[in-house]
This record gives structure tokens, sequence and C-alpha cells, in this order.
């Protein structure tokens, strides 16, 4: 958050370009995947439509004032209009109806101050994506002219398309969903999901409506951070009436109503702040090099850091609007900030969108403080849910480190998602009508099937008008609604996984399945590089130990952080005291003894939650779903979406962060690092009708060793302490998954036990000299053995890793470093993850939507998040051949992965302490339900070669069954 925003998805996307956390300018998508772009965003929106009927729509859009009767349509106007009779049959192209439509128009002014301007033919200067709406609504006295979309300026864009089925993105009957499956109706839903999507980009908005013209019918969209709500078709030529009210009351509402945010005033060229924007963007030649352990001069302690000016002026764009936003203060006063273009821009239309600015503070007294970091954000609306701030502040009273300054933060009053409440209030009325025609209000709500709110809208397009209570009830019950095709190009997609947003459970706090969002915006003092900035592995390793401790510290206190990710973790410089002045006396007057710190910075604690528990309060769930980032959550957290979050999980993430940073960035063994990355952080599978954790990952901790790939079973080597490192993290890991399945395992099958104790967690010194031991207490008197019972507890608690990390980094003794590893300083290498890398595999839910930590109830959502996640369930298990188990229990699968690399693979020699003994492996076959059966499926499931491999050291499951430790 602070310097950059969060990222949607930690890996580099080699479709579009520029959407890392810290890439200075907008995102930038090159024209030829643009089409993957959009399948992307038209996946977010699955199950995100809901229907409302026209006159419904205007009547809560664009309502009149009293005592005002709607505009009447004119003979001309009719006349005009059925000129386009025939246009509804597909004879007309595209080109012809929007030519035709757009002289009515504007011939007639159906708009007030408003002019219909096409530019189907030519794509935006500052669209890198070279989209080509077909034209849009601007201020009559700004209308363009020359053929591009100008997509800043647009008020209602409009698309057009020939009278034919295949091309409307929504589906009208009732007996069907909304989102039709067909794949070229959904192209067309893509593309202008695609336009929203860069509307909202370009310029702050609340909402947007959109006007499509198929053939002689048209509909209404209003889009925002929730979803879209669509009216039915309408036949304009034979109702003109309605399309006339239509842009009469879009042309006579406010900007307010139409969209545009109220809270951002444009900076116009020529100002005193435009001009204070470009002196700032300028470079100085006094300004500080962000670089660890560089001297600073004397009283240059206080100067900016060049890499924030640059940051700054490349968001100093031509052609792009500039923008003067206001942030709520703690007393109710608005504070102002500049704007140019974002430098993060979340690649999603719905969820958090998260736009991240590199801004000028109006009130900032100091040179170094002018330019801030400005986050604006969607966030998640609900009871008991904290705003970023909030926390952040709380924390930083109880003088946690390592996190961000807030300057000021707030909700904007008035701008949250209306779309839930559509929804909820077709709900409503659909129950009404129900119980209505039942003639027993008792009776119906015990026997009556429920409707689905999203199916009620009008039957038919060319009915007479209705009134905004008239709907249609959908026969039969809402759910297991059958897809039949209507067309030869219909996909048949069956419904999400269960966990992931999309599927059918039920709420928490309400019955709606859409998420709220409120727009907020935070300003944070700290504008920070990028993870991937930093110097060396023994650097990268020192930043994630500052973030571990300033996740223990604000675990102390009861806080989780929830979402730990590479976007999150970021590296911020700090002039501070040489704490080794070479001889001289430590003196803050000297300038001698000034130099450049390169400290980690923990941001983005919007998804942290209060974990304390306190008497008399119930535990709850605060919102509908739970966000983490796929790439780096747990293998826990993402196979079994009901578990709560806990300090292992947010332990194995910071794992899973250093492990990603270091097969980027720094010199391995990994002849294929894209294939590891997608592999290990970005697979999936599917089991039992849920999103689960890839085979390499599930891999990697069950055997305790890192694997480049699972069917050569290469292991990954930096050749450094690194290695030292993630093994020796590894291993806990591995003996906390372990124990986790050995009490799962006993809960199962009623057999009563003692759980290990947990360790004694040992004083540590306030100077983090982490005197303790690592090898931890005695084990439990369970049948698990002594070290997997230790190891198990050093993942517990923080200290332990911290401990391990900061001994490693000080090759302090008490780590046991062997001999041969050192920390070199040449192990930084150019990015291992090319642009042009090719795709092998989609890139799995970056979100997760699951029962919160603590609720009692089953959560229903037909919603999606940030891009990119997987929102229909794909038609196969994306994984390698070996370890595949379509069905099953999960926990089977991990004991057949850890027994067999238990018992087969051969360790390298100086680590062969971490893997699991072999009556380790015994044990978790013999005690885990149908394990072996899983193990079985598993050999049964391997290609000849690997097979071939496994027979020269005999079969797998015979020499189990004559194991002596059997």
């Amino acid at each position: 958050m602070a310097g950059v925003a969060n990222q949607d998805t930690p890996h580099k996307d080699r479709t579009v370009a520029g959407t890392g956390p810290h890439t200075a300018g907008a995102r930038s998508i090159r024209k030829p995947v643009l089409q993957e772009f959009r399948q992307r965003l038209v996946q977010e929106m699955t199950h995100r439509s809901v229907p409302l009927p026209l006159d419904a729509f205007l009547d809560r859009f664009f309502p009149l004032p009293p005592n005002q009767r709607p505009k009447r349509s004119t003979a001309t106007l009719r006349n005009k209009l059925s000129t386009l009779d025939d246009a509804g049959i597909g004879g007309w192209k595209e080109d012809a109806i929007a030519d035709t439509f757009t002289t009515i128009v504007n011939d007639h002014k159906l708009a007030p101050g408003l002019r219909l301007a096409l530019s189907q033919d030519r794509f935006d200067a500052n669209d890198p994506s070279h989209q080509k709406i077909d034209g849009a609504f601007f201020p009559h006295a700004v209308a363009p002219t020359d053929g591009e979309p100008h997509w800043a300026e647009q008020i209602v864009p409009v698309e057009f398309k020939r009278g034919e089925t295949k091309y409307d993105p929504f589906e009208d009957n009732v007996k069907k969903a909304l989102d039709p499956d067909a794949q070229s109706r959904k192209n067309v839903r893509s593309q202008i999901i695609g336009y929203a999507e860069t509307i909202f980009e370009q310029r702050p908005r609340t909402h947007l409506f959109m006007l499509f013209v198929i053939g002689r019918n048209f509909r209404v969209m209003r889009w925002d951070r929730s979803g879209v709500v669509v009216t039915p078709l309408t036949d304009y030529v034979l109702e003109p009436e309605r399309l006339h009210q239509v842009l009469w009351r879009l042309g006579r509402a406010s900007k307010a109503q139409l969209g545009l945010d109220p809270t951002a005033t444009l900076v116009k060229p020529g100002s005193a702040h435009y001009k204070l924007m470009d002196k700032l963007g300028k470079k100085v030649a006094s300004d500080l090099v962000a670089q660890r352990d560089i001297a600073v001069a004397k009283g240059a302690e206080n100067n900016m850091f060049a890499y924030v000016r640059e940051m700054f002026s490349k968001s100093l764009v031509k052609g792009w609007p500039r923008w003067k936003l206001s942030v709520p203060q703690s007393d109710g006063t608005m504070r102002y900030f500049l704007v140019g273009k974002p430098t993060v821009t979340a690649q999603s239309l719905v969820g958090r969108a998260t736009q991240g600015y590199v801004a000028v503070d109006l009130l900032a007294k100091e040179r170094k403080k002018q330019l801030v970091w400005l986050k604006d954000a969607w966030r998640t609306f609900y009871e008991l849910v904290e705003a970023e701030g909030v926390v952040l502040e709380q924390l930083k009273r109880e003088g946690v480190p390592f996190i961000p300054t807030v300057v000021c933060h707030g909700d904007l009053p008035g701008q949250a998602t209306v779309t839930p409440d559509v929804w909820d209030e077709n709900r409503k009325a659909a129950e009404k009508l129900q119980e209505c025609a039942a003639g027993n209000k008792q009776e119906t709500a015990a026997h009556s099937p429920r409707v689905r709110p999203d199916h009620i809208h009008r039957a038919s397009a060319t009915a007479p008008p209705s009134s905004s209570a008239e709907a249609v009830i959908p026969a039969g019950p809402s759910s297991g609604l059958k897809r039949p095709r209507e067309e030869d190009d219909q996909e048949e997609i069956p419904p999400p996984p269960r966990g992931v947003e999309g599927s059918d459970v039920d709420s928490v706090e309400d019955k709606c399945p859409l998420r709220r969002h409120i727009h907020y915006r935070i300003v944070v003092e700290e504008v920070a590089l990028k993870l991937e900035q930093f110097e060396d592995g023994h650097h990268l390793v020192s930043v994630i130990y500052d973030c571990v401790k300033a996740h223990q510290r604000a675990a102390k206190l009861g806080i989780l952080h929830r979402d730990i990710s590479g976007g999150n973790i970021l590296i911020y410089p700090q002039v501070i005291d040489d704490p080794e002045p070479k001889g001289k006396l430590p003196d803050s007057n000297n300038s001698k003894n000034k130099i450049v710190a390169l400290n980690g910075l923990l941001t983005d604690w919007e998804l942290s939650k209060d974990v304390k528990v306190v008497p008399g309060r119930r535990r709850r769930a605060r919102q509908p779903e739970r966000t983490g980032t796929w790439q780096y959550m747990s293998v826990a957290l993402i196979n079994e979406p009901t578990k709560p979050v806990e300090i292992p999980d947010e332990l194995e993430a910071f794992f899973n962060v250093l492990l990603y940073y270091a097969v980027r960035y720094l010199r391995s063994d990994c002849k294929d690092v894209p294939h590891y990355i997608e592999f290990y952080f970005e697979a999936f599978q599917i089991v039992q009708g849920r999103y689960q954790c890839g085979n390499l990952k599930n891999l990697t901790i069950a055997s305790g060793d890192l694997y480049t790939s699972e069917s050569t079973l290469s292991t990954l080597r930096f050749g450094s302490v690194l290695d030292y490192i993630l093994l020796t993290i590894l291993q806990w890991l591995n003996a906390h998954h372990v124990v986790r399945h050995h009490a799962q395992s006993h809960a199962s099958s009623n057999v009563s036990g003692r759980n290990p104790r947990s360790m004694r967690r040992p004083k540590k010194s306030d100077d983090d000299d982490y005197s303790v031991k690592i090898a931890g207490s005695a084990p439990s008197k369970a049948t698990l053995s002594e070290k997997t019972v230790i190891d198990a507890q050093n993942i517990n608690q923080h200290d332990n890793m911290l401990a391990l990390l900061l001994w490693c980094l000080d090759n302090d003794p008490r780590a046991g470093l062997p001999d041969d590893l050192d920390w070199p300083t040449d192990d930084k290498v150019p990015d291992r993850y090319p642009d042009d890398s090719q795709k092998r595999l989609p890139v799995a839910p970056s979100d997760l939507a699951a029962q919160d930590n603590d609720s009692s109830k089953r959560l229903k959502s037909n919603s999606g998040a940030a891009i990119p996640i997987q929102r229909t369930r794909p038609s196969k298990s994306y994984h390698s051949p070996i370890g595949t188990l379509d069905s099953g229990n999960n926990e089977e699968h991990f004991a057949a992965c850890s027994a067999r690399h238990a018992l087969h693979h051969h360790a390298s020699t100086w680590r062969d302490d971490l893997r699991v003994s072999p009556p380790e492996a015994v044990y978790v076959l013999e005690q885990v339900p149908n394990a072996r059966t899983a193990w079985e499926l598993q050999w049964a499931s391997f290609e000849p070669k690997t097979k071939a491999n496994e027979a020269k050291r005999g079969d797998p499951v015979l020499a189990l069954a004559k194991s002596p430790y059997h």
C-alpha cells in the first residue's frame, strides 16, 4: 500500500505489461493479447449481472422531480426511428446502424446538453490497448470530431451490434442464466466489460452508465465496483418513447448522477497547481540516492529520494488529465492532493479496484514529504471491517515497526456500490410475489421454492411498458438451473467449484452474493521501492526479516495481516545513524555518520483482522468472502477454505515470497524458471469440486525439499546461505503439516489423544539477539517422531524464524551454517521470468472466497474478485500427470506424496536430516484413511518413464509392505 499498491497477482503478467506493483505508469495492454485480457475480465464478471426492468431502472437512478411528467416522443421521431425497422433481423451492418442512430439522436437533441460522437474506426492515443468503442455521449461543447474515443471525457459510452442473438451479451429468458455461455455472446460481453474498465481507469468515477444498441433494440447498463445492473432488451422502433425517456433523463442528470466523482477536480493546464506539479517532476541534483549504506552529506537527510521524484515525473504523461483529489481527515475536513496518471492500476473492473499515485501534498511543510503515496480503493463495506488507516494508526501507536505512516484517510461520503442493493431488492420482491401467489405467507415461506433475484425482469422485450413492480417469476427452484445450448458455439460450463467466489453457499450476514464496497482513500508518507529492487540475496532476506518482525509485533496485539504477498512487502530507504562509524564515536550531528538503510515495509493491512479472544464477544465472520493472494497462500488455507488464518499460515506465506523472488532474481540451478513459477505458484487442481493447491507446492511441503519439477524431481539450490534458510523453514513447515494431519486423522476416527504441547516462547532480548533454542522442547506422547513434533513447534510462533533469519544474516555461529555456505555479493541476476515467456497454464485464482475464520454459517457467493481468477470450473485440472487425483481427500493426496518422497528420494548429503524418516512415512500411510489407495492411484497415473525409474528401486507399495517399520 505504501509506495505502491497491492498487486492483484504477484507474478509478472506477460499479457498485460506494466501491472506490477511498482511499475511507473499505468497498465499497457499489447494489442496481440487484448482478447486474452478481455477473457479474464469476463471471468471476473461471471454472476455479477443483476437485471432490472427499464422503468424501475430509470426511477431508481434518474428520478423525476415531483409533479414532472416524462418526456414524450414526437411523431417525427417515431417516423425517423422506423427507418431502422428491419435492423433487427441482421440485415443492417453495425456501421449503418450506428450512423443512422447517431444522426437521429443528435438531430432531435434527444439527450439535452450531450452529443453522440462515433469512434469505431480509431483508437485513443493514451490507450495502449487500442480499443475502439463505437461511440459515446460527450458534453456538447467538448464533443470530439476527430473520431477517437477520448476515454477520459466520455459521459455515457455506446456500443452498436447487428440485430442477431449471438451478439447479445445478456439473456432475458428467465429460465436461462442472465450471463449466457455461448462463446459469441461471451465475446461481446468481454468487449463491453473491457470498455468499462478502461473508462474507470482513465477518470475518477463512482459508476458508469452504458447504452448497448443491438439492431432495433437497446439495453442500458450501470456498472460499479460490485457488478452491473442490466435492463432487458427494449424495441426502440416499437416503443420510441422509452428510448427518448432514457436519453432525456441522461441529458438532464447531474455529473454525480452520471458517475463523475465529485471529490476529483480537474487540474487545468496553466494553473498554479499544474505548474507546481511540473516543477516537482523535474530532476534536482541534491536528491538522495537509494543505495544501501551509502553516506549522506551534511544537511541532506531531509532531501527527497531521487526515485520518488522520478516516479512522480513518469506520472505526468502528456495528454493524461491531472486531478486534485480530496481525502477526509480525522476532524471531518478534507485534505487535497495533486495526482497524474496512476502509478499502479489493478487489472479489475470490480472488487477493490486499487489505484496508487505518487501525489503532491498541498499542506506538506518539509521537502521530503511533499510527495506522498495515495491509495484509492473500494474497500469491502461490512460491519466490523476496520478501514486500513484505522489499523495502521493503532499499530503505530503501539510502536509496531516497518509499517506505513498514515497522513490521512477516510471513506468518501455517499460513494458506495448499489448493485448489491438492487440484487437484494429483487430478492425481496420475488419473495413477496411468491407469497402473494400462494395466498399464505407462512406456508409459502416454508415450502415454496426460492426465486433467483437475478431473474426478476420483464418476460418480453416488446411487451407494453411495465411498471417497476412488474416481474416474471421463473418456475422451479433457483439452484440447478440448466443452460441449454442455444447456438452451435455455446460453451457449456459447470458451476464454479466450492470455496471460490461464484459457489452456491449461504452468506454470513446477508443473502446477497455480491460484495459491497465503499470508496476509500488513504495517504501515507512512505513512497517505497518494489521488492524486486533488492540488492542481493542477503538484502532480500533482510527485508523479509523486517516484515516478519512487523508481523510479529502486530500479532502480539492480536492483529493478523492475512494477505502476505510480494506486492505487500516493499523496500523503504531511510537515513539513519551509521551503526559502525569506522572508529569514530556515533554522533548524530556528524554527517559522516549518516547512511541510507534499505529496510522492509509491510503494507496493505486492509484484510487484517483482530483475532484476540475477548470474553463475552462472539466471534463471527465480518464479510462474505475471505480474500488472499493465491500464489503465496499456505497449502492449508488453499486446500481448506474454512480454515482460520493462523501464524503458521502467515509464516508459510513469507516463505513463499522469499522463494518466489529468490528464484526470479537470484542465481540458482533452476533451468526453467517460468515453468517453476507457473507450476509452483500458479498451478491448481480441482478436488471434489474445489480449487486446490497445485501439485508442485503440495509436493514441496509434503516432502520437505525444493523440487523444480514433479516428473524429474530435480532439486532447487542457490549455492548460498539461502539454501540453509529455505530448507530449514521448509523442514518446519513439513513437520507442521504432518502434525496437523496427525491431529485431524485422530479426530476423524474418534480416537482421543493429546495435542503436542506448544513450545514455551523463550524470552528474547530487545536488541534482536534471539537467544533461543530452536531445537524446542519435549515432544508429545503421540506416535509421531520426536523430531517432527519439535520441528512443527518451531513454526507456531515468529521467534524461531526471526532467530534463524537474523543469525544467518549475521553469520552467527548459533545458526549452525555449513562451512561451505556464504553470502555472495554477486548473486543478483536479471529477471529470469522474461516478458516473452509463454504461459503453459491458466492463472490460478488470485482471490479465494470462503467461509471466514469464525463463521458458523456457509457463504453464498455468485461473485468474483480481482483478476486473474478462474470464475467458472475448468474442464480439467491443470497439473502434470504425477499425483493426479481428480477426486478424493486432499489429506490422502498429501500423505501419499509425503510417504513416497520420505521412502524413495535421496536428499543431498548435508541436508539429509531434513527428510521425513521411513517410520514417519509408514505412519502417514497407515494412519490416514485411504492413504494407501491414494498412493496406488498416484502410482497408476505415472507416465511410463516415471514408472520405469521407480521400478529400478522396486515397486513402492511392495517396498512399503516389506518395510521393517511396517
